[in-house]
């Protein structure tokens, strides 16, 4: 990845001072100077006052906001002609007011904290760069900000995380500027403000798995993964009341047109701003074919993930069915044996061993009627037969990816004729008087602008436009089935947990009667008869005891191997250990 560097630099009219030395000599563009100094250079009026270098402060907010925006900040009805009305609304405007527009004469003034929508600037650095315009625009000498906190705040911003996120619910690229130190809450946070998904509807994927499986919630912004533009975090919601929808942008200006005559001068300019007009053409080209590709690769990593956990919950369940059919059954037996060893003995009667299997195989048929068979069900419909994947391809099979089209590539082409064009006619302004055959020549090149310019749009509008809002309709039609299949994936897996807890209380219920069976035993003293026992009931008395011991061994050994098997479960279950923080 690259990025571009811009420096600005004017010493034409500069000296260095210090940040609390005074001067009084004027030099400066008048829409750029701070109002004190434009009411005396201006306005002509002995203002009787001395400036310092945080004047400067005030002309570089100006530039900022004219590079982000096209437009200077504060324009009086008639620009120069209406001076005291630009000195009125540079010195009255509230503070953190950062635009103040008088559009009829005479008229009411605009004023805007907020950067305008036709600004090019992502929603997500507008919301540092407004800040820094307030505190630059100040005319109270006493608010506004210092060097040093402006070289701060910029440095700040430098500093932040760029986290490129794609809203596949909206079709929408997103940048997220991350402090160094703000962990996942605050980056949910800051995708909610950009998207009005709530955090617990977030779905966040990068590489195959959710993200928070990659970082942890603790993990500070500084070290979290690079993303790109065309490898992003993809965001989805899992709430099922979502839609998919595609929302164009605002209207392109339309291409200008040439008059029937030949006219150097002005024919230059009007091809210079078809240059323009052909350029945001290119950028929503390139900007759409490139949602059109993360589009179809969001849909085959969210088939990833899903598949993923259908899997993950199916060899949970797995694993708990061979608990319940191993360990816990075994465990059951033998707590009712030794309690039957010890009822032989001291011929007392009970009835609760049955109660024990009867619940045990009531919960192993809610397991495999109500549990495992959805389970199977699914994980064979989307896993093993790839229903998801399946239905995506039938859907869009006739509708061909904008990167496949090589549409974005062909805006390129059509720009770099235009550019051509337009330097021709530059050309011609320098060199007039044009001969004969050099009008038509020129007359040429004012066709081929108007014919590139034509074809460019219809690239924009009756190709791009059409195909990606086309793709939106299907994502909406597919999402639907996806997100139901999702959402009933994790409810499963919840359900297995939940069972699995259901399980583990039962055999601590069975262990609890059979501890206090036998203390109960203890406590009735010795057996009947004891003291006047025959030396065969002797020997069969302690063979019972044995056999109690054997089974007490027993259930030791197997709650040894149904510990281990608890362990291998929770493995089994740490992928999905974050379900609260998506679901």
């Amino acid at each position: 990845s690259f990025y571009i560097l811009y420096k600005l630099t004017d010493f034409g009219a500069a000296r260095e001072l210090e940040e609390d030395q005074q001067f009084v000599s004027l030099y400066g563009t008048e829409e750029y100077l701070h109002p004190d100094m434009y009411e005396k250079a201006v306005l002509r009026k002995p203002a009787g006052k001395t400036f310092n270098a945080t004047v400067d402060l005030w002309s570089f907010g100006v530039t900022l906001y004219h590079v982000a925006t096209g437009n200077l900040p504060f324009r009086p009805y008639g620009g120069r002609r209406n001076k005291e009305t630009m000195h009125f609304i540079t010195t009255k405007k509230a503070s953190g007011v950062i635009a103040g527009t008088q559009t009829s004469e005479n008229g009411p003034i605009d004023w805007c904290r907020d950067l305008p929508i036709n600004c090019q600037l992502t929603a997500g650095l507008k919301k540092h760069v407004t800040p820094l315009l307030a505190g630059l625009l100040e005319v109270d000498s006493q608010r506004i900000w210092s060097f040093d906190r402006f070289f701060t705040e910029v440095t700040n911003i430098l500093n932040r995380k760029l986290m490129h996120v794609y809203n596949v619910n909206k079709i929408q690229s997103l940048r997220i500027y991350l402090h160094p130190e703000d962990t996942y809450d605050e980056f949910q946070l800051q995708i909610l403000e950009q998207t009005d998904v709530p955090v617990e509807n977030q779905i966040l994927l990068l590489k195959d798995s959710h993200f928070y499986g990659i970082i942890k919630k603790s993990t500070p912004g500084r070290m979290y993964p690079q993303t790109e533009e065309t490898k992003p975090i993809f965001l989805l919601s899992n709430d099922l009341n979502s839609n998919v929808a595609f929302i164009p942008e605002r209207e392109i200006p339309k291409f200008p047109e040439f008059p029937s005559h030949v006219s150097v001068e002005n024919d230059a300019s009007i091809a210079k701003t078809a240059c323009s007009v052909g350029h945001v053409c290119k950028q929503r080209i390139e900007k759409y074919s490139k949602c059109s590709q993360l589009t179809h690769d969001c849909v085959q990593m969210f088939n990833v993930v899903v598949s993923n956990e259908l899997t993950s919950v199916l060899n949970k369940n797995n694993s708990l069915r061979t608990s319940v059919n191993e360990s816990t059954e075994t465990i059951v037996e033998c707590v009712v044996r030794g309690q039957r060893s010890v009822q032989n003995l001291t011929g007392s009667k009970s009835s609760s061993h049955v109660d024990w299997k009867r619940h045990l195989e009531s919960l192993k048929k809610k397991l495999v009627d109500d549990l495992t068979l959805s389970i199977q069900q699914l994980h064979t419909k989307h896993v093993s037969e790839q229903a998801l994947s399946e239905e995506w391809s039938n859907l869009v099979r006739d509708k061909e990816c904008l990167t496949k089209t090589r549409a974005a590539a062909r805006s390129r082409t059509y720009i770099e004729r235009l550019r051509e064009s337009w330097q021709h006619l530059l050309r011609d302004r320098a060199t007039r008087p044009l001969t004969f055959n050099d009008q038509q020549f020129h007359v040429l090149e004012k066709i081929k602008i108007t014919e590139v310019g034509r074809t460019l749009r219809s690239l924009l509008e009756s190709e791009v436009i059409p195909s990606i809002t086309q793709l939106a309709d299907c994502l909406a039609d597919w999402y639907k089935m996806a997100q139901t299949v999702y959402v009933k994936a994790r409810i499963l897996d919840k359900d297995v947990d939940l069972f699995q807890g259901r399980l583990d209380s039962f055999v601590k219920e069975v262990l609890e009667v059979d501890i206090n069976f036998h203390k109960g035993v203890g406590l009735r003293g010795k057996v009947p008869g004891a003291g006047r026992v025959r030396g065969q009931e002797l020997r069969a008395f302690l063979a019972s005891i044995r056999n109690i011991k054997n089974d007490q061994q027993e259930i030791a050994g197997i709650l040894s191997e149904n510990l281990e098997l608890l362990a291998q479960f929770n493995q089994l279950t740490e992928p999905l250990r974050g379900l609260g923080q998506d679901y």
